[in-house]
């Protein structure tokens, strides 16, 4: 008889999912509504990005106790609940109208991403593998990179379809109904409640492999605890910065929204497929070297995007390299057609232009051009 698959590598799929949609939902769906927020509610960039910094502010305070309710009693009550708030929060999203009343909501969502996200996702796989550690993350985040691939398109359509408050509505559903099972049903604490050992190993071998355990005040007192803690907070910033931004900017070039959607979307099937890119290199060099590599690297394609925005046209190419380099299908000849309408608006030949060009008659001429 065939020996069964280890539970581990079911919670992993479990996760991979439930991951991929929170962290599309959550966070990099933003950047979509941001310019019909703006349109709509008469809010400015500053008030409507300054609810992002709540609720980062809200998940920043809120890992301590999460940290700690996982070490006590697994993550699997907690991830439920927090899918549970995060989609009550996106529905509640849905129907602002006040901004004070927004940032709370921004603030309930910042305990959701504190309960769900990759900090709690990982201390699941920390416990259910140890050897194979190393490959259970990487199946896990290659997948979840694609979740602005995913919902940034994805947002701009339901926006362009129901408005932003029903394309809100229907993420919170979305969101719901796919990430709370999979919390409720599928995550255990651990493998022991199964009679199971990490990484589906025989009690005889698991013996011979212990990790050194390591006190959270040891841990806490290491120059690298601190110097990691600080990589972790600078790239980070760097990273909410142009997910909550880029979109906006794009449009604001302009560019037509499903086109700046799908170009914010490629980074995060770049980060995908880097992963893979850089597998190969894991046991051939210390983290740390490769980390220190990376860091300039992604700061250099993001001042590269930010000279890209100061012209329409290098979004294309930067568009189209970038496919290149994913291995992604460049869709070129959609993207030309638009830009050459464009010129066309921007000589007067254009009859929703002659006047007037501005934003929103160069969108309608672009989609009556497609």
């Amino acid at each position: 008889m065939a020996a069964r698959p280890y539970y581990g590598w079911t919670i992993v799929g479990a996760l991979a999912i439930s991951e991929t949609i929170s962290w599309g939902v959550l966070s990099y769906a933003f950047g979509v509504f941001v310019t019909p927020m703006e349109r709509d509610l008469g809010w400015s960039r500053a008030e409507l990005t300054g609810a992002v910094s709540v609720g980062a502010l809200v998940t920043g305070v809120a890992a301590v106790p999460v940290g700690r309710w996982i070490d006590r009693h697994g993550a699997r009550l907690l991830m439920t609940a927090g899918s549970i708030v995060g989609s009550a929060m996106v529905l509640a999203w849905s129907m602002v109208e006040s901004l004070p009343v927004f940032y709370l909501i921004w603030a309930g969502i910042g305990l959701a991403m504190a309960a769900t996200l990759y900090e709690p996702a990982f201390a699941v796989i920390a416990v259910w593998f140890e050897r194979r550690r190393g490959q259970a993350l990487t199946v896990l985040t290659f997948a979840a990179g694609f979740a602005s691939t995913i919902f940034l398109p994805l947002s701009d359509w339901l926006v362009s379809v129901q408005g932003w408050r029903g394309a809100l509505a229907s993420l919170a559903v979305l969101l719901a109904v796919s990430t709370v099972p999979l919390h409720a049903l599928v995550l255990r604490r651990r493998p022991a409640d199964l009679g199971l050992q990490p990484d589906g190993a025989m009690v005889a071998a698991a013996s011979t492999h212990r990790e050194t355990a390591v006190s959270l005040r040891e841990a806490v007192s290491q120059p690298a605890f601190a110097a990691l803690a600080a990589a972790f907070f600078l790239v980070s910033l760097a990273t909410t910065a142009l997910t909550v931004n880029l979109v906006p900017l794009l449009i604001s070039r302009p560019l037509d929204p499903a086109l700046a959607a799908t170009i914010g979307g490629l980074v995060g099937a770049a980060s995908s497929f880097g992963r893979l890119a850089l597998a190969p290199w894991w046991g051939r060099f210390a983290p740390a070297t490769i980390a220190a590599g990376g860091v300039p690297a992604a700061a250099s394609g993001r001042a590269r995007a930010a000279r890209a925005g100061r012209g329409r046209r290098r979004h294309l190419r930067g568009a189209v390299r970038h496919h290149a380099r994913s291995g992604l299908p460049p869709p070129v000849a959609a993207h030309r057609r638009a830009f050459r309408h464009d010129a066309l608006c921007q000589h007067q030949r254009c009859p929703s232009d002659r006047r007037r060009r501005s934003d929103g008659a160069r969108a309608s001429c672009q989609r009556a051009a497609l």
